[in-house]
């Protein structure tokens, strides 16, 4: 069995995350921390390194992508313990982890916008690099999948990616964590896939994922 702490839109607040990692690696052992972006809030690469280091202090990997408020200039980003996702694949516990970051363009004009179909190639060109074999695949994306809880927001209307939902219908994914919906925590099931949004850690939210021979487990949590 593996073990994450799974976290998403920090938007740069360092301190919301001392509580959350207190709470959880003082009860419990983790593999890694996973992180489905908005790790600064349209901060710089050097911003962006500083938040990673601050999580990889506590001598887990970190695995991530970036999200919209994020600089896309820092998605090849990685240091000794924390390790991009954008662009590779990486094994942890028997695990395939691959994803992409940004969002699809919002009214707002943020950093690091991209078309649905530009995420979902990046997601195929990863899986057809890596040599994946058997492996159950772990998707750290941003941007959520289109018609299900994560991506409603409070006004009630899906923006999500239908070619991200397309993806994850052909390829099932043992799970899926997104973010970018600050008001969408919550876990949901696309076929044989788990997909979740562990919340804004900004305010405290993770998620506690387990991945075993029994499937996955996503408990929502906020210190």
């Amino acid at each position: 069995m593996v073990k994450f702490l799974a976290l998403s839109d920090i938007h740069g607040k360092l301190s919301s995350l001392q509580p959350i990692l207190e709470k959880v690696l003082g009860a419990q052992k983790i593999d890694a921390i996973t992180v489905s972006g908005d790790i600064s809030h349209y901060g710089d690469r050097a911003e962006v390194r500083r938040i990673l280091d601050a999580l990889g202090s506590v001598g887990l990997p970190v695995f991530f992508v970036l999200g919209n408020c994020d600089p896309r200039e820092a998605s090849d980003l990685s240091t000794e313990v924390a390790i991009q996702l954008e662009t590779k694949c990486e094994m942890c516990g028997g695990l395939l982890l691959t994803g992409a970051g940004g969002s699809t363009p919002t009214p707002f004009g943020t950093t690091f916008e991209r078309d649905e179909e530009e995420i979902v190639s990046r997601i195929r060109a990863n899986l057809g690099s890596c040599g994946a074999g058997s492996a159950a695949l772990y998707l750290l994306v941003h941007n959520p999948p289109y018609g299900t809880s994560l991506d409603r927001t409070s006004f009630g209307r899906h923006v999500g990616s239908r070619r991200l939902r397309e993806l994850i219908e052909a390829v099932s994914p043992a799970a899926v964590q997104c973010g970018h919906i600050h008001e969408a925590a919550g876990v949901e099931r696309i076929g044989e896939t788990v997909a979740f949004n562990p919340g804004p850690a900004m305010k405290g939210n993770y998620a506690l994922v387990e991945v075993g021979a029994g499937g996955v487990t996503v408990s929502i949590g906020r210190a």
